[in-house]
């Protein structure tokens, strides 16, 4: 049974690795003066030491000025030569295509380092690092350094970008904009841009509920990492912090990529359509063809029912905690048939349907016009029939002709005027009838 108040052997290798690297490895300049002074005790002791056993019958001044340079020569031959059999060691490991780049980081890495006010010289000869566009900017055929194996070296980040540092072991530090030193035991993990980015999804396939297999075209969406809120409450962009960012959001994206089976990393855009597009997939298969491209008027509008899901809070909050990113805004695209022959026969008879429907409200435009047309014809014949009466009417009581003179001879004048009215409107109303193109249509 282990005693868990000792540290096992992974804790033991992980505190020597730390007292290794804040150490004997560190940037300090009390550390990296100790490593000066100490290859020159070395070197130097050796000498004296070697002087003074294998020639201590000499004077002093004879030991110092002439036996003890030859003594030093040896040391300093064997830590030069060391020194080059490291850098040929740097070479291998990191693959450089030039031994002269693999002695330049190595006398750097242990000589040189951040600058100092009281040591001029000192970061002169480290390697320089520029990052814009989210990108590394190294020309062709140039071997960076700090690109290649990592500190120590300067790094300058262009607004709107940022960089995700590791150590051995753990993650070493979240640098904006700037520029920045980097120590030894440090390289580049990640580097982001905060701009806003576009994607835009290849076409993909899901079924209906009904069978039919759809594809989905244009399905795009805009994001950007996550970022810390403002006192204000908002994470927009200021005058005094154009370019806010999330050391959190940062890390999760870094750490939660998605690879695929090859093991190539999975780009940003496809990583977040990866745990978009789900929305969209699942409700083509609990919908019906119909459903999902063309809903009646009393059904949602699909595409208003899966953007509301996709910016929903369990969306953004997936997207924040596993990505470190923030959906900006969202474009459904269009569906399409597969099946080129059922997509056909679904277009025409949706077009026979769309013929018919209009049809029928034709036909009904056109019957209430023909009514509304008779009945006009029908009430102008019937008032036109009252005015001829009356107009003879009066015409005969001008005439003198009264009625109780003779009744039975005014009954009938007035009835065989109204026959001949009526004949009259009739023929009149046919005459009107004649003119229908309908009706001329008719005609042999």
């Amino acid at each position: 049974m282990t005693d868990k108040s000792f540290p096992t052997d992974k804790k033991k290798q992980n505190l020597l690795l730390y007292l290794l690297v804040n150490s004997l490895f560190s940037d300090a300049p009390g550390i990296r003066l100790f490593r000066v002074v100490a290859m020159l005790l070395i070197i130097f002791g050796w000498g004296i030491g070697g002087a003074f056993i294998f020639r201590s019958q000499n004077s002093l001044y004879v030991v110092f000025l002439h036996d003890m340079p030859r003594y030093i020569l040896a040391p300093l031959a064997a830590m030069i030569g060391v020194f080059l059999l490291g850098a040929r060691y740097v070479q291998e490991i990191y693959q450089l295509p030039s031994y002269w780049s693999a002695v330049r980081y190595l006398y750097v890495a242990i000589f040189d380092g951040p600058p100092y006010a009281y040591v001029p010289p000192s970061g002169l000869l480290l390697p320089r690092l520029t990052i814009s566009g989210g990108k590394k900017k190294i020309k062709e055929g140039e071997i960076n350094l700090v690109d290649c194996i990592g500190g120590p070296g300067w790094l300058y980040i262009e607004p709107g970008n940022i960089a995700i540092l590791e150590r051995l072991q753990e993650p070493a530090a979240v640098l904006g904009a700037g520029m920045h030193s980097i120590s030894r035991f440090q390289r580049i993990k990640e580097i982001i841009s905060l701009k806003d980015q576009h994607w835009i999804a290849p076409p993909f396939r899901a079924t209906t509920n009904d069978g039919i297999e759809m594809s989905v075209h244009d399905f795009q969406f805009g994001y950007k990492l996550y970022a810390d809120h403002h006192s204000d409450g908002t994470n927009k962009r200021i005058l005094s912090d154009p370019y806010p960012f999330s050391v959190q959001a940062a890390r999760a994206y870094t750490y939660n990529r998605s690879f695929y089976v090859d093991g190539r990393c999975m780009s940003w855009g496809k990583s977040i359509q990866f745990r978009v597009d789900g929305v969209i997939t699942d409700y083509i298969n609990s919908s019906t063809l119909d459903q999902v491209t063309a809903p009646r008027q009393s059904e949602d509008d699909p595409r208003e029912v899966m953007y509301r899901e996709m910016i929903g809070p369990r969306i953004r909050n997936t997207l924040r905690n596993m990505l470190g990113t923030e959906l900006l805004w969202v474009k459904i695209g269009r569906f399409e048939i597969e099946d080129k022959e059922i997509r056909d026969i679904i277009q025409q008879e949706r077009l026979n349907a769309w013929f018919a429907q209009w049809a029928g409200k034709t036909a009904v435009i056109l019957a209430q016009g023909k009514a509304e047309q008779i009945a006009q014809k029908e009430s102008g014949r019937a008032e036109t029939t009252a005015n001829m009466l009356k107009s003879i009417t009066q015409a005969l009581q001008d005439a003198g002709l009264s009625p109780d003179r003779d009744e039975n001879l005014w009954n009938i004048v007035l009835a065989r005027t109204a026959q001949i009215i009526d004949s009259m409107t009739s023929i009149y109303g046919k005459s009107l009838g004649s003119s229908n193109p309908e009706n001329e249509s008719k005609k042999p």
